[in-house]
């Protein structure tokens, strides 16, 4: 199975003006204080709970019900809109993990629905898992000021990181649109999403506590 699934996927409009309205005060505060032009936001307790009560969280957690998955948990991706697009659009190869000293665990599979953004936007993988000698621990500084430990590919540049990889071994463009689509998406393994810069971009990720073998199993 190839490390994304990409399947029909919309809220409610209720829903969706709803999630947005939410977001907005956190992508706000984002692009105009954040240290890093994108992250993985990490909710507070109180907007966990608040995204939880929400009618958009039962509309996705009932769909991704269907594939199996399990233990949903909301994330945000931001892309800050840069004033001069990105001059290399290659993304950071890394490895989603979770967990005391941000490592502790890999996260495997993510449901990513866009609610901002262009819908071209390339991801890709390399089969390398947190076991291969290119994997390297890297210490970076959280939104909230905090650091914490990521997976990624050893390399001084995203250049070095690339070529010390090689080619992708999978790249897929257009894995969400808008009230249209959205994917499933591996994550064990080494990937990248390669954005411009060029517009801002907000995607709600659901992380389960499976592994990608369980939906490929399932889907199959």
């Amino acid at each position: 199975m190839t490390p994304y699934l990409t399947v029909p996927f919309s809220f409610t409009e209720n829903a969706y003006n709803w999630i947005q309205k939410f977001c907005e005060p956190i992508v706000l505060d984002y692009q105009k204080n954040a240290l890093l032009n994108s992250a993985l936001i990490s909710l507070d307790f109180r907007q966990i709970e608040e995204i939880k009560r929400s009618t958009a969280w039962q509309e996705l957690v009932k769909f991704s019900n269907q594939y199996g998955l399990n233990d949903p948990w909301p994330q945000l991706f931001i892309y800050k809109q840069l004033d001069h697009p990105r001059p290399v659009h290659l993304g950071n190869p890394h490895i989603d993990t979770y967990g005391p000293a941000g490592i502790a665990h890999t996260a495997c599979v993510r449901f990513n629905v866009l609610l901002n953004g262009e819908d071209t936007t390339e991801m890709v993988w390399w089969n390398v898992d947190r076991t291969n000698k290119l994997v390297t621990t890297h210490t970076f500084v959280r939104p909230d000021l905090t650091q914490a430990g990521r997976l990624q590919i050893v390399g001084d540049t995203v250049q070095d990181q690339w070529a010390n990889l090689g080619e992708p071994d999978y790249c897929a463009a257009k894995l969400a649109c808008t009230q249209e689509y959205a994917s499933f998406v591996r994550t064990d393994i080494v990937h990248a999403l390669n954005w411009t810069g060029n517009k801002p971009r907000l995607v709600f990720s659901v992380r389960y506590s499976n592994s990608w073998a369980d939906l490929a199993s399932f889907v199959q």
